[in-house]
């Protein structure tokens, strides 16, 4: 409990987006919690009560469209950019200091833990403490290292892996790689010693990329993962919500796809990092209703755009598409 008041006395509004700020160093028991068990929502959740909150109840459901992609400056800094595209959203930069890990910043949404714009978590002290759950809901993130990751929804079926292995939810699965993994080898690495559980009623596939130039994608396909990665030539590794290891490629967002592949095409995938910005700018969802033959309705809005520099472990961010205030992130 001494460590989490610590904690919450770091806790700050930065904005009127709002984008709010926390110092995790209280101890988030991450092996405790992975022996526990986090193989459904519900056991996840009340797991993290147990172990953050005293039991007080919460809900940890992530949801969203999302584009992402990777890029070079013209120094030769690594970059990865990626756009967190919601319904609503109240964003989270958790910066998190595990004992037995990597130190990391990473990005949540207050709304998937149950917050929204008549119950913020400034309003009183249990909406405060109950924004400890955030280190355990990220949706994208980069560690000491210049390792990054993200989570965009996919169309496939939800996973529901069942190997005798440790199951992991989709943040938590976030979570485990910024502070276990080093590099896209190893992130590879623990999902695979995994048995992945998609949260809510959704599929999902995860993009990564680290300091060194490599890149992957992560799907599930049948219950069975699929890794893509990233060749040298390829110039063009992007990401939206249809799968790319199918040939159905089934699922949203081609156009922001094609919006991502004809800049990275034109530039040869080196920009700066404004011009990464920029181009988040052009593929974002500004709450508008969409159809693609065959798939559904919806009308998701860009709740946050990110821009990571692997090379320098530091980030620019706009809330809310607020392209002219920009706030700049690092790990220290």
């Amino acid at each position: 409990m001494k460590g989490s008041i610590k904690t919450l006395r770091t806790f700050k509004k930065l904005s009127g987006a709002p984008l709010y700020t926390m110092d995790y160093t209280a101890d988030y028991q991450l092996d405790r919690l992975l022996k526990m068990g986090a193989g459904s929502d519900t056991q996840f959740a009340n797991n993290v009560c147990r172990i953050l909150l005293n039991g007080l109840p919460v809900k940890v459901k992530p949801e969203g469209a999302c584009s992402s992609f990777v890029a070079s400056t013209p120094d030769g800094h690594k970059l990865f950019a990626r756009n967190f595209d919601y319904k609503s959203g109240m964003a989270i930069l958790i910066k998190a200091f595990p004992k037995k890990g990597y130190r990391s910043v990473a990005l949540s949404n207050l709304g998937h833990i149950g917050f929204d714009e008549r119950h913020l978590p400034e309003k009183s002290i249990i909406g405060r403490f109950r924004t400890l759950a955030a280190v355990y809901s990220p949706l994208d993130g980069m560690n000491e290292n210049g390792f990054a990751v993200a989570v965009n929804t996919a169309a496939e079926q939800v996973t529901r892996q069942d190997t005798g292995k440790t199951p992991v939810m989709t943040t938590l699965a976030i979570r485990l790689l910024l502070d276990r993994a080093a590099n896209v080898e190893e992130a590879v690495g623990i999902l695979d010693s995994i048995d992945m559980r998609s949260s809510g009623k959704i599929g999902y596939h995860f993009h990564m990329a680290d300091r060194s130039g490599d890149s992957a994608i992560v799907e599930y396909i049948d219950n069975k993962m699929v890794v893509i990665r990233r060749e040298p030539e390829d110039r063009c590794f992007c990401l939206t919500n249809f799968t790319l290891s199918t040939d159905k490629k089934n699922g949203t967002g081609k156009e922001r796809f094609e919006i991502m592949q004809d800049r990275l095409k034109e530039k040869g995938a080196v920009m700066t990092s404004k011009e990464a910005m920029e181009l988040l700018e052009a593929a974002k969802m500004d709450g508008h209703k969409y159809y693609e033959p065959g798939h559904m309705y919806y009308d998701s809005i860009t709740q946050w755009s990110v821009v990571y520099d692997l090379s320098k472990c530091t980030a620019a961010a706009a809330v809310k598409s607020d392209f002219e205030r920009k706030y700049d992130l690092s790990i220290s």
